[in-house]
C-alpha cells in the first residue's frame, strides 16, 4: 500500500513546509485545513478544506485511507486559551481524540502530534527536559499535556507509534502572517521601524529553524517514534542577542523600546534537546535569520 500521511493544520507555516517535504519525498498526503490550499501543491496532495470539529470533515480526510497522521492543528495563543478555555479544550483535546479513535479505526500505525514545552509550565532558568512532571500553568499548556496523555493511552491499549514533538519558538521562510518576534523584527526591518522589548530584553529563547522542525517530523514518521522529544536548537538566546543577530543580517539599525513586561513573562526558555530520535538541529541563528531575512525581502 502507498505511504499517505494526513496532515492537518495543513495551510499553516509549519504544515505547509511539512507538506513540501513529504512531497519532495513522493508521499501522497491528505491535506486538513479550515484555510484554502497552498497554491503550490501538486495532484499528490488530496485537500479536505473545514473544521475538523465537524464530523464529515474528520471522515473525509480517514477516506483517503492514510497511514500516518501529522497533527499540527490547533489553538496556539496562550493568551485566548486563558480567555476561551472551553473552546481551547474543544479546539485542541476533543479533535485530538476523535482523531486517534478514528486513526486506530482505520489501521493508522503512526501519529505525531505538535506539542509544547508550556506542558511543564515555568521552571525559572532551568533546563527543561522531555521527562520533567507535567505541570502547565495555562489552558493551553493544559490542552497539550491531555493530548500527551491520550497519545500515551493509545500508544499502551493499541499499539499505536505515538510521537509528541514538543517545539521550541519556530521561525523561518513562509511566517509573513505571523504576528511572534522574528516576523515583527523583519517587519521593522524592512520598514525602518522598530521593535518593542519586555523589561530589559535579557529573557531567553530558544528558536528552532523550520527546516530543522520538518527534519524531527519526519525522523518521528520513519522511525515510528514513541514518546515525546524536545524539538529545538538547543541554544537559548537573549531577546537583546536576537535583535543584535537580525541587525547583522540586515544591516538595518531596528531600534529597540523597552516597556514594562506583561505578568507571566517566562524568564528563560532553556531546553534539553537530547532525544532517542537521532534528531539534531542543523541550521544556526544567523543563518536561519538571514534565510528568513531573504524570504521577507521578496514578499
Amino acid at each position: 500500500m502507498d505511504e499517505r500521511v494526513l496532515v492537518t493544520g495543513a495551510s499553516g507555516f509549519i504544515g505547509r513546509a511539512v507538506v513540501a517535504a513529504l512531497r519532495e519525498r513522493g508521499v501522497l498526503v491528505t491535506a486538513v485545513d479550515r484555510e484554502p490550499p497552498d497554491s503550490s501543491w501538486d495532484d499528490g496532495v488530496h485537500v479536505v478544506t473545514g473544521d475538523l470539529a465537524e464530523q464529515e470533515t474528520c471522515v473525509a480526510a480517514f477516506e483517503t485511507r492514510p497511514t500516518s497522521v501529522v497533527h499540527l492543528a490547533a489553538l496556539t495563543s496562550v493568551l485566548r486559551s486563558v480567555d476561551a478555555p472551553m473552546q481551547t479544550f474543544a479546539q485542541n483535546v476533543t479533535i485530538t481524540q476523535v482523531l486517534l479513535e478514528l486513526a486506530r479505526g482505520s489501521g493508522v500505525d503512526r501519529f505525531v502530534l505538535a506539542s509544547t514545552n508550556a506542558v511543564v509550565g515555568n521552571v525559572g532558568t532551568s533546563t527543561i527536559t522531555a521527562d520533567l512532571p507535567l505541570r502547565p500553568l495555562t489552558p493551553y499548556g493544559a490542552t497539550k499535556a491531555a493530548c500527551e496523555m491520550l497519545l500515551s493511552a493509545y500508544s499502551g491499549s493499541y499499539g499505536m507509534a505515538t510521537a509528541a514533538l514538543r517545539f521550541t519558538n519556530v521561525y523561518g521562510p513562509g511566517m509573513s502572517h505571523k504576528d511572534s518576534f522574528v516576523p515583527r523584527m523583519m517587519r521593522a526591518a524592512l520598514g525602518g521601524t522598530g521593535v518593542r522589548v519586555y523589561g530589559d530584553g535579557k529573557q531567553r529563547r530558544d528558536l528552532v529553524f523550520i527546516d530543522d522542525v520538518v527534519s524531527g517530523v519526519l525522523l518521528a514518521l520513519d522511525s515510528s517514534y514513541d514518546g515525546r522529544a524536545i524539538i529545538g536548537s538547543g541554544r537559548s538566546v537573549s531577546v537583546l542577542e536576537m535583535i543584535e543577530t537580525v541587525r547583522a543580517v540586515t544591516g538595518c539599525p531596528v531600534p529597540a523600546e523597552h516597556i514594562e513586561a506583561p505578568a507571566g513573562e517566562m524568564p528563560a526558555v532553556v531546553v534539553d534537546i537530547t532525544n532517542d530520535l537521532g534528531y539534531q538541529p542543523t541550521v544556526s541563528l544567523e543563518e536561519g535569520l538571514a534565510r528568513t531575512w531573504q524570504y521577507f525581502k521578496q514578499q
